[in-house]
């Protein structure tokens, strides 16, 4: 039996084709029970969902009866809405699905355990009762599509309960763990940990909370390998920095993260990483990491699940860190004699051992295209020798043309380059001749010159202000990434001392959004936060207009061809229903959109056009209002049902676009700001697209600074209203939010707008005022005309 499980509302439906070997066996061996013309109709499937031909092959039936299964599963569900409201209700009170699980879960909860699709050895959706199953779902359905089964044990009510309860208590106690779930059809709850259960047994039997026992726990296994002991009176190294908690049960890597060459040095009693392009770091090990003492001569690092070792004072490699991750954990043991900065390992090796896998893996990729093993060797050595030319060119060049060339990377498996370098020079002077055909290069807005300087400057700036931070050069946006191991520390330092950060520097850190409100988005329809927008008096027209615009939309290349294509297509019902949702909740109205197109400017294809075709003009085409405005208040801690942490005041200067004026205080809902943390202290979080509430920090709000702002706010309480449920207490145009294709921009001395993001591009004011005075005039001339 292979189940696919049902949401509290609809049927979750989903498969994974795998990838077809080329020694998979045909169908007429997997599936001996499918005619010839049925095994025809599977591998040459013409029809319109793919899905269909992936679930007749998976389970052995034909396209019509996979098209079958999957519409008795869908109907009366899930599917594209084409028209504006809830889909109708079905005739038959048993034709949903997932109505009637709704209406089990609500009339049998003290019965009732769960349904699930079972695809073998007989179709149907099994329905679960924990007693006198064939009774009660008589009550409900005559339909053989349902199979009526017993399962003892808990309801499915008791389950989700038993398991967020559990969830719960092992907050309070500090558990490591790494997910939980309830699986229906055994009436378990299965709970994953990164440590013993012990000490949640023994809550339990003290009495601090009930422990069913058909909650498991799978409990991680111990460690092959042993750690050795430490020799008595060895102090050559201080401590051992670890995680204070096991990490092997969670994700280890991601596809695509660069492995980094480095090397492991003691240093007064700590091991130090000093890895290519970053600041040197103490190491902070996962706890299947030992310190390895047994050699008098040698400090080693263990791993306790392959025995495998790296030394101090050795060249390794760094591998499988997710992005972002560098930051030390908020629980660590063993660093009281080696203080930081840190640097999180998750995966090192000997730089040998790296070495000659990496030779291996690219011998044997070219030996299977090149047919035999000498053939690929002496293709392999070929390119490792223009690697070294290509090193050496490297570092000709950055010395050479450092205010020119950025960066140079080199691929060492394939022997290539791609340069980062400014407009100032092309690729053909700056690469020699023998070097051209084996390197790209790209664009970018600085030199490797200035981009140093910001960096050294950054880092004398942080050890005077004594907050550790990433100081990392990004060739590709022209910066340098600050990146704190606590925001909190760099705003409190740039608020007492002032932090003079070369412009170059960009702060990031973990990024937070609005809240949004998991407790009520599990009570509505999913659909439903399109109906207010839906009630809006133009819908109908708009979505006239809508379905007649035919949109640029990306295609495949042609057959032949590997050029991405943009071509002009109309809507589908359903697509004209979900772009008039997005028109109206931009706060477009009928009367504006005829004036701008009369004008030539369409918001009904900027909004489509956000995506790869944006200009100045269809950004602005996005927001309410776009003004020149000034910060005369900023409240950090302004948390509301909307789902916002903040509020800004403004004071408007001048207006670009919209119907605000000159000398009014507008009031911008942000992201940013403190919230209240699991302990109850308020923590200050930072949003992408928004400026510091901090001052003393690149791109923060500053008493007297000027800054152009597109503002929306139809967005902010549609925004609301998904996140929250409700808008903040507010006046009619008194709350904001900024267009998310439209960072705020801080206008400088030099009357350029450069927005707190890196795209899109910086703008002179001048420019944007003539860009943007036809689409106000254009609204003007209709608002003028509407009051006439």
């Amino acid at each position: 039996m292979k189940p696919a499980f049902l949401t509290a509302s609809l049927l979750s439906f989903a498969f994974v084709q795998p990838a077809l070997a080329q020694d998979e066996k045909p169908l007429s061996e997997t599936c001996p029970n499918l005619t010839v013309e049925e095994i025809d109709g599977i591998e040459n499937f013409t029809g319109e969902f793919g899905e269909t031909a992936i679930y007749a092959r998976s389970y052995c039936v034909s396209v019509e009866e996979a098209h079958r299964r999957i519409e008795l599963q869908l109907r009366g569900s899930i599917g594209p809405r084409t028209e504006p409201g809830p889909p109708p209700v079905p005739d038959a009170p048993d034709a949903n699905i997932g109505a009637i699980q709704g209406t089990l879960h609500q009339n049998e909860p003290d019965t009732f355990a769960g349904l699930w699709i079972q695809h073998e050895p007989t179709y149907g959706v099994v329905v679960a009762f924990t007693r006198d199953a064939t009774t009660t779902l008589a009550k409900y359905t005559s339909d053989p599509l349902y199979i009526p089964v017993e399962r003892p044990g808990p309801t499915v009510i008791e389950l989700r309960a038993t398991q967020k309860r559990i969830a719960d208590e092992m907050i309070r106690l500090g558990i490591n763990w790494y997910g939980a779930g309830s699986n229906i059809m055994t009436g378990v709850v299965e709970i994953e940990l990164g440590q013993s259960a012990d000490p949640i047994r023994a809550a339990a039997a003290r009495g601090e909370f009930d422990l069913p026992d058909y909650v498991m726990f799978k409990e991680p296994a111990p460690f092959p390998v042993a750690a050795p002991p430490v020799p008595a009176g060895d102090t050559r190294v201080k401590s051992f920095p670890q995680f204070a908690k096991r990490t092997d049960g969670g994700m280890s890597t991601l596809v695509g993260v660069q492995d980094v060459p480095a090397r492991l040095e003691l240093r007064d009693g700590c091991l130090w990483l000093l890895p290519d392009g970053e600041e040197p770091r103490i190491a902070v090990w996962e706890q299947h990491e030992a310190l390895d003492l047994t050699d008098p001569n040698r400090i080693a690092v263990i791993n306790l699940f392959s025995g495998a070792k790296v030394y101090a004072d050795s060249d390794v490699v760094l591998m499988g860190l997710q992005p972002n991750e560098g930051r030390p954990p908020s629980e660590m043991v063993g660093n009281q004699g080696c203080p930081g900065p840190y640097r999180v390992v998750r995966g090192i090796v000997p730089r040998e051992q790296w070495d000659r896998e990496r030779r291996e893996a690219a011998i044997s990729g070219r030996e299977r295209e090149l047919g035999n093993r000498a053939a690929a060797e002496a293709d392999y050595e070929q390119d490792m020798e223009r690697v070294a030319q290509l090193r050496a060119w490297r570092d000709s060049a950055l010395i050479k043309h450092g205010d020119i060339v950025a960066a140079i990377g080199i691929d060492e498996n394939q022997g290539t380059a791609h340069m980062f370098h400014t407009d100032a020079a092309t690729k053909d002077t700056l690469v020699i001749e023998a070097l051209q055909p084996y390197v790209t290069a790209q664009i970018v807005p600085q030199g490797f010159a200035a981009l140093e300087e910001a960096r050294l400057t950054a880092v004398a700036v942080l050890d005077r202000a004594g907050v550790d931070a990433q100081v990392l050069i990004e060739p590709l946006g022209g910066y340098v990434s600050v990146r704190p191991d606590a925001l909190i520390a760099l705003t409190e330092a740039a608020a007492h001392s002032g932090l003079a950060f070369p412009k170059l520097a960009r702060i990031e850190t973990d990024w937070q959004g609005p809240i949004y409100n998991t407790e009520l988005a599990s009570r509505r329809d999913p659909e439903s936060i399109w109906y207010p927008l839906e009630a809006h008096p133009d819908f109908a027209a708009i979505r006239a207009l809508v379905a007649e615009t035919p949109i640029m939309r990306p295609e495949p290349p042609l057959s032949g061809t590997t050029q991405d294509r943009w071509v002009a297509r109309k809507p589908s019902r359903a697509g004209s229903l979900q772009q008039t949702h997005f028109v109206i909740a931009y706060g477009n109205t009928l009367s504006d959109i005829l004036a701008l197109r009369r004008a030539g400017f369409d918001p009904i294809e900027a909004l489509e056009d956000m995506n790869g075709r944006q200009t100045v003009e269809k950004r602005a085409l996005t927001a309410t209002d776009v003004v020149i405005a000034e910060p005369v208040g900023i409240d950090t801690a302004d948390s509301g049902a909307d789902g916002f942490s903040s509020s800004v005041r403004w004071k408007v200067l001048e207006v670009l676009k919209g119907d605000a004026e000159v000398g009014v205080e507008l009031r911008q809902r942000m992201a940013s700001g403190e919230r209240q943390s699991d302990n109850g202290e308020l923590v200050y979080g930072q949003a992408m697209d928004e400026p510091f509430l901090m001052a003393g920090l690149p791109n923060s709000l500053e008493s007297g600074s000027r800054w152009v702002l597109h503002l929306n706010d139809a967005l902010y309480r549609h925004a609301a209203f998904v996140n929250g449920g409700e808008g903040a207490p507010r006046a009619e145009g008194e709350w904001y939010v900024s267009v998310s294709s439209m960072s705020p921009a801080r206008i400088g001395e030099d009357g350029i707008a450069r927005p707190v993001t890196l795209y899109p591009e910086p703008i002179s004011v001048d420019e944007l005022r003539m860009r943007l005075e036809p689409i106000q005039k254009a609204l003007r001339l209709q608002a003028d005309g509407a009051e006439t």
